[in-house]
């Protein structure tokens, strides 16, 4: 019998969210075909992650899909994981070289240029290892991207957002809000409102999603014994755009 894994993500009212996120789940089907592929959600969508951990058996592992240790993953995730002693939880997807390069992607698609000043935008950061793993993101981007970037958040201790575009116009450059965000929704057009000249696409844009991502949570599913070091295993990879 193969091993269930549970892709647990945000749930979205907006379709294109979730049909993004469908085609995700589908994309990690097609790879993985020796592990049963089950999906879930924190909110707003159902099935919810508790009912399904209740409704299956065996050895399975939750995948928080997810860009950062937040709240959803150490408390709605970790504590239905608690229901069944044969549930674990790996790392969630972020931060990782590969949403760094996915990022570097949409900037290019975006046409963000050299000389831009790069805001990273999060959605609420509220957990010190939250916000730990924003600054992170943002220290993997600028390695990848080759200049300096910003972070503005949704919420929480960090620099807001819509502050952090109106600081970073204090260069006298062009802005351009780098989206860490998984899909599109309510979330993502915040970021698209925040006054920035430009905003990347989410790292699921519409289209077929990434090959580097989809591997990304292949690994994460793969990974025995439970969570996982992120975002330091290894220097950036080669950019294919």
């Amino acid at each position: 019998m193969n091993r269930t894994v549970i892709l647990c993500a945000h749930g979205s009212e907006a379709p294109r969210g979730r049909s993004a996120f469908a085609g995700l789940v589908n994309a990690v089907r097609r790879e993985a075909r020796d592990l049963d592929i089950v999906d879930a959600f924190v909110d707003v969508q159902e099935p919810r992650i508790a009912q399904v951990v209740a409704e299956t058996v065996g050895p399975r592992a939750v995948v928080p899909l997810m860009l950062a240790y937040d709240r959803p993953v150490g408390v709605d995730i970790v504590q239905a994981s608690h229901l069944d002693p044969a549930v674990s939880v790996t790392a969630p997807l972020g931060p990782d070289w590969v949403l760094a390069e996915v990022g570097v992607r949409r900037l290019f698609e975006a046409g963000a240029r050299s000389d831009d000043t790069i805001v990273l935008a999060a959605d609420v950061a509220t957990d010190d290892r939250a916000v730990e793993d924003v600054s992170k993101a943002a220290r993997l981007l600028s390695a990848v991207w080759g200049g300096r970037v910003h972070v503005g958040t949704l919420g929480g201790p960090d620099t807001h957002l819509a502050d952090a575009v109106d600081v970073a116009r204090a260069y006298g450059r062009r802005v351009v809000v780098s989206s860490y965000v998984l899909a599109p929704g309510a979330v993502h057009d915040q970021m698209v409102a925040s006054g920035a000249d430009v905003v990347t696409a989410p790292m699921l844009d519409g289209g077929p999603p990434d090959p580097r991502l989809v591997s990304l949570v292949v690994w994460r599913a793969q990974a025995r014994g439970g969570g996982v070091s992120v975002g330091g295993e290894t220097g950036p990879r080669v950019i294919h755009t």
